[in-house]
Parts: structure tokens; sequence; C-alpha cells
């Protein structure tokens, strides 16, 4: 193993999480907090006693947050699925627009629904929208059942067109599954995100990985290219041991 990051269990910025919004569809095959949902918080906290059904958690809306905090919104769940209701997601966004002095992050695997809130977010400096995309191969994501989640093109083109918007975005690359070196690159770097997260699978789910020698030439690319790179779990692929 290359590099791990300690800290938060997603990313090493994040000063909190706030699942105010929990739960996915997407029915991802490599997802650890639907695994952990519905495990050992079902049956330790009230707050998932519905496992991974969404959910919206009003009392969360009455959360404090601090100048200069970087807050991970929903990390057990999606807040920009289809099936999310658009009430819920304003809502969230009347108490961002509370902290213009905190930082917000939103991850999704469906992008193109942050299309729907342009207007809300143009008003938000405070907001960084990411998009996990973990390869540019649809056939690959598609072809081994990864995830119900968008393909992957969708979720680039998606997230271009939000920063034709001149908004904030930054893209998940975890778990990273196999990629095309050159385009995957391209597709990137197109957006030009404000950081970028690359990490392999920590759970054992023999996923189509890369070799790391192809994902350590990725991550050479961007930063030859400017591009902020935060390295997550780096190993040899399942397949190379």
């Amino acid at each position: 193993m290359r590099s791990k990051y300690e800290g938060t269990r997603m990313f090493h910025l994040v000063t909190r999480t706030w699942n105010v919004i929990t739960g996915c569809k997407h029915n991802c095959i490599y997802c650890w907090s639907r695994r952990l949902v519905e495990t050992r918080l079902k049956h330790t906290t009230r707050k998932y006693r519905d496992g991974f059904k969404p959910r919206f958690h009003p009392e969360e809306l009455k959360r404090r947050f601090r100048e200069g905090e970087f807050i991970f919104v929903a990390d057990m769940g999606d807040a920009f699925g289809n099936w999310v209701p658009r009430d819920w997601i304003l809502r969230v966004l009347d108490v961002v627009r509370r902290y213009p002095k905190t930082t917000f992050l939103f991850l999704t695997k469906n992008p193109a629904r942050y299309l729907e809130f342009i207007d809300e977010f143009r008003g938000l400096g405070n907001v960084i929208l990411g998009a996990t995309i973990e390869t540019d191969l649809d056939d690959l994501y598609v072809g081994h059942g990864i995830s119900n989640a968008p393909r992957p093109t969708e979720r680039f083109r998606a997230l271009r067109e939000v920063r034709e918007h001149d908004l904030r975005v930054m893209v998940s690359v975890e778990p990273i599954l196999d990629f095309s070196l050159y385009d995957f690159f391209m597709k990137i770097a197109g957006l030009e995100p404000e950081f970028v997260y690359v990490g392999y699978d920590n759970y054992g789910n023999r996923l189509p990985e890369p070799s790391l020698g192809k994902t350590l030439e990725l991550i050479e690319a961007l930063r030859s290219y400017g591009i902020t790179v935060y390295e997550k779990t780096l190993r040899k692929a399942w397949h190379e041991s």
C-alpha cells in the first residue's frame, strides 16, 4: 500500500459530515455506507432504523456550523438522486445560505440533478459540487453490473454543463475502475475541477481495477496539468498481487 490518508472516512479535508439526507437507490456493489447502515447502524441508532431507504432528517436543519469548517453533506446517501424530493434539497440549501464562510461539499452519482438548482447555486460561493466518476468506460461499468447510477459519460456531460455556469466542482475517482488513460485524463482535466480524489476499493470487492502503475500515470498527468490530486488508498490491483 503506497498511501492512505487518515482522518474522516471519506475526505481528509472534511471537518464534519452532515447527514440531513440519507439513503440511496443506486445500489452500487461496492457501497460501504449501505453495508454499514444495513448492519451495525440499523440496530444502534434510530436515524438508520429504515436501513438505506432514502430519508430526510429535519432535526439536522438545526445544526450550527463554524466559520472555516469544511462540511461533507450526506456521506451516508446521495442527496441528489432522482428520487430525492426537490423540497428536501431546497431546505438544505436554505441552511447552507446562512453560513457563507463555511464550505459545503456535495457528492453525487447523478450530477445532472445539480442543473435543476443552478439558480440557487449561483449565489452560493461556499458550495463545491462533486461527482463520483470511477471510470470513463461505460461498457466496463454496465458490463460488470457496478451500479444503477447514470453511466460515467452521462456524469461527465452533466458536470461539464455545471462547470459552464462557473460553479465550483470536484471529482471523486473512488473506487477507481479500469479506464482509458488519455480519455479519462482529458475528461477530468476539461472540467477544471477544484480538486480530485483518487483511491482504490477498501473492501475486497474484486472490482475491474486498473494496475497501480496506470493509476499513478493518471495522477501524474493530472498534477502536471495543474490539478490538485489527493491520494486515498493506493495499492496494487487485486489481480496484480
